[in-house]
C-alpha cells in the first residue's frame, strides 16, 4: 500500500504540493504507518487488484471530527494512475460502504484537496459538496473539500 500512496500522491499532485515534500515520500516511512495504523482495529481497509498485483486500496472508519452529522469517513482511496477510470475506485468505495453499512453506519464524508484532479470523482459517485475547510499542510494552507453521503446505501457498483 506505501508503494501505491507514494506514486499516487507524486503523480497527483507534481504541480500542487511543494516538490521537496514529495521528494521526501518514504515507502518504508509510510510503510510502517499504515502497517500501525491497520493494527489498530479502528481502520476498515480493502485493496483492489488487477492479475493478483495490488493496483488499489481504501481506508476508512468513524469519522474523526465528530461531526453530528456523518458517522464514516473515507481516510484514504488510491489508484494507480494508469489503472483509473476502470471502476476500481467505485468497487472499493462500494466495498467500504457495504462494511460500514454492516457495522450500522450509513452516512459518509471525505476530505480531498480542492486542487487534486480527481475530486470530480466524489460527485460521480453521488457525493454532495459540503464545504471547503483551510487545512494547514507542510509550509502552508491548503484548501480541503468535504464531500458526504446521507446514505450510503445508495453507492453501488
Amino acid at each position: 500500500m506505501s508503494c501505491i500512496y507514494v506514486q499516487t500522491w507524486r503523480d497527483t499532485y507534481l504541480s500542487v504540493i511543494p516538490y521537496d515534500y514529495l521528494s521526501s515520500m518514504s515507502i518504508p516511512r509510510h510503510e510502517q504507518a499504515f502497517f500501525n495504523e491497520l493494527n489498530s482495529n479502528q481502520i476498515i481497509s480493502f485493496v483492489a487488484e488487477d492479475a493478483g498485483r495490488v493496483i488499489g486500496f481504501i481506508t476508512g472508519g468513524y469519522e474523526r471530527h465528530a461531526d453530528a452529522i456523518y458517522s464514516g469517513e473515507i481516510y484514504t482511496l488510491y489508484v494507480l494512475k494508469n489503472l483509473q477510470r476502470r471502476s476500481y475506485g467505485t468497487k472499493l468505495v462500494s466495498a467500504l460502504t457495504g462494511q460500514f453499512n454492516r457495522l450500522g453506519i450509513y452516512s459518509m464524508l471525505v476530505r480531498v484537496l480542492k486542487l487534486n484532479p480527481y475530486r470530480q470523482f466524489y460527485k460521480k459517485i453521488n457525493g454532495t459538496y459540503l464545504k471547503t475547510e483551510h487545512v494547514p499542510f507542510a509550509v502552508e494552507t491548503m484548501d480541503v473539500e468535504i464531500y458526504g453521503w446521507l446514505d450510503t446505501t445508495l453507492i453501488d457498483d
